[in-house]
């Protein structure tokens, strides 16, 4: 039951980190079309003002109906930084799931209780409280930029991510300890 478990779960967050790397790229893309006003019109065409990125909300039309193209290339921009870091969230959660699966070569054991993957989760726990200061320094720079440029749009980020990025630290530490008591043990036997 747990073995399988473990590859479905495996399979899932591969998926979804291959799911975050072409949304990057696919991003990035966008980002280059930005650059041309009649494509930015084409894709802003019936969309409301507001979009939505991974956490962060930008207004890509000001409230007298002009298309903020210093928005439009933000908002790629950060799309494109925020599917990067869901990328790298699910790479180190499959790389737990193969460590405690004992599928990883570097694995000491297929314990949960060890070095890499107490790594791994601190890393999940710092990428996800990275994405919502992203977002937050993002969305200030373009509210400030658009400010600046007379072209005001309304701005919103989600702190949702620091919550989980405590959690994620916190169970750090429990495992950490767990990592710790476990080393102890075997020293004795």
């Amino acid at each position: 039951m747990k073995k399988g478990l473990n590859r479905t779960l495996s399979v899932i967050s591969k998926i979804a980190e291959i799911a975050g790397w072409i949304g990057a790229v696919l991003s990035l893309i966008l980002f280059a079309g930005s650059f041309n006003k009649d494509v930015v019109r084409e894709i802003v065409a019936g969309k409301s003002s507001m979009v939505q990125g991974i956490g962060f909300e930008l207004g890509l039309i000001t409230n007298t109906g002009v298309i903020n193209y210093f928005a439009v290339s933000m908002y790629y921009i950060g799309v494109a930084i925020a599917f990067a870091l869901v990328a790298l969230i699910f790479r180190n959660l499959d790389i737990i799931l193969y460590t405690i699966s004992g599928r990883y070569e570097k694995a000491e054991s297929t314990s949960p209780f060890q070095k890499a993957v107490v790594k791994r989760v601190k890393k999940i726990g710092i990428l996800s409280i990275a994405m919502p200061v992203f977002s937050f320094v993002l969305t200030a720079i373009v509210y400030v930029v658009s400010l600046i440029n007379g072209t005001p749009v309304d701005v919103s980020v989600s702190l949702e991510g620091v919550v989980i990025g405590l959690v994620c630290l916190c169970l750090t530490q429990i495992f950490s300890y767990g990592a710790q008591l476990e080393e102890e043990v075997d020293g004795l036997l």
